[in-house]
Order: structure tokens, then sequence, then C-alpha cells
């Protein structure tokens, strides 16, 4: 895993988001919960994207992306617990691919995709996570450009594409 990933969201606090990136987060959170402790009663993911104004549309494409990375993932994922004040690394990466898919580059999207999923996967959770951008977007909720002096794009230069397409951890286990 890149320690300083080429998107370079510095951030490292849930209290810096901003709304939309907030509800992105929290929704991943809140989804990954029932992974962790299947025996307890959770909320709903999907009730923040409902009462943010998003249709079942926006629902169906953000789990399906996440089953999708579920299976196929080919390393342990940062995804922190709901309560927690830090933001995990895979958590930035996601806020920076529907970042990119929302400003209209969906292959930089894709390159930071392939951090997660093998080749084949990124290309079957690509058009979901377009899906689950756009309504988003179209919901008000577009994910504001980072203001750390860097680009919001950029494309990971370190990362062998032999590391990129290997399946060292299959499976997707959640961390923190």
């Amino acid at each position: 895993m890149l320690t300083d990933p080429a998107f370079s969201d510095r951030r490292k606090r849930f209290a810096e988001l901003k709304q939309a990136e907030a509800l992105l987060v929290m929704t991943l959170r809140l989804w990954a919960e029932p992974l962790r402790d299947p025996e307890t009663m959770h909320p709903h993911w999907q009730d923040g994207l409902q009462t943010a104004g998003l249709s079942n549309d926006a629902a169906v494409a953000f789990d399906t992306v996440m089953r999708i990375t579920i299976a196929s993932a080919t390393r342990a994922l940062d995804v922190h617990r709901p309560g927690c004040s830090a933001l995990g690394t895979d958590e930035a990466r996601l806020l920076g691919m529907v970042r990119l898919i929302q400003q209209g580059d969906m292959a930089e999207a894709g390159t930071l995709l392939a951090d997660w999923l093998p080749m084949s996967g990124v290309r079957m959770a690509l058009a979901p996570l377009g899906i689950l951008a756009h309504a988003l977007d179209r919901a008000g909720l577009r994910l504001p450009t980072l203001d750390n002096g860097l680009p919001a794009t950029g494309r990971i230069i370190d990362f062998p594409q032999a590391r990129r397409m290997a399946r060292t951890d299959p499976g997707a286990r959640l961390l923190h």
C-alpha cells in the first residue's frame, strides 16, 4: 500500500471533511460495519444517502462497487469505524475516485481503483462508481477540489504494474 498516494488528500481527520465527503465516508463505514460484527444490529448505511436526496440507484451503485471490492480486493482496506475521528487512507482514496469522476476523469479514477482491485475488477467497478459520482453531483453534492497546494488529480507514479496486477491478499479485510 502506498503511504503517500498521488491523489494527495493530506487530511487526517473526519472533521475536516465537507458535507458531501463526510456523507460518502460515513456511508462506507456503515456499509463495512456488518462485516466486522455480523451479530450486532447496525444502522442502515443507505439512510444517509436517502436523507441527502439521492435516488435508490446511488445506493445500488455504492453497494455494487463495494461488493465487487469485497469479492476481488488485492489487499486489506483501511476503513475506520463510524465513531473514529481519523480518516482512513482508503476512505480518502474513495473520495479521490469520486472527485475525479465528477471532474470528468474516469481514467484517473480507475488508476486509484487499481490500488484496490485487479484490472478485471476495475473494469467492473468503474461504471457503478460513475453512477454514484454523478448521482451525488446531481443532488448538489459535488466533492470539493483539494486546497493543499497540489492538484486534486494525479497519476500514481511509483505503483509497479506487477503489484497492481498481483493478488497478494485475497478478500477485503478491513482495518481499524
